[in-house]
């Protein structure tokens, strides 16, 4: 495959501009419903768009792409508009325990 083209100072240039500008605007536009529904599968594209970079040795775009995809997951997660994220049904989250021991372990010396 011939990616010349892409090794370019200016075509890396504007084509991180272009990554940016759409990580930005899917966060930006984090109001509408659909949007949110389809931020996961943009942030999961931008990860697989890491990996291709990653095989033609293009670092410089896979750490943009890799930068994106956590911007848009943090973004979301910190987020009230993360919430329309699809929740598992029926499963809550385990709760923490405070006093959590493996069987080799030996009790406090205050019990």
């Amino acid at each position: 495959m011939n990616t010349r083209m892409v090794y370019r100072r200016r075509v890396r240039q504007a084509l991180t501009i272009v990554l940016l500008l759409i990580a930005v605007s899917t966060m930006l536009l984090s109001q509408h419903p659909r949007v949110v529904l389809w931020s996961a599968w943009v942030a999961l594209g931008y990860l697989l768009l890491a990996m291709v970079l990653l095989i033609f040795n293009q670092t410089r775009l896979m750490f943009v792409c890799l930068g994106c995809s956590a911007a848009i997951c943090l973004f979301f997660n910190e987020t009230k508009a993360g919430s329309g994220f699809p929740q598992y049904p029926g499963k809550q989250p385990p709760a923490l325990e405070k006093n959590m021991q493996t069987e080799h372990e030996s009790p406090p010396a205050s019990q």
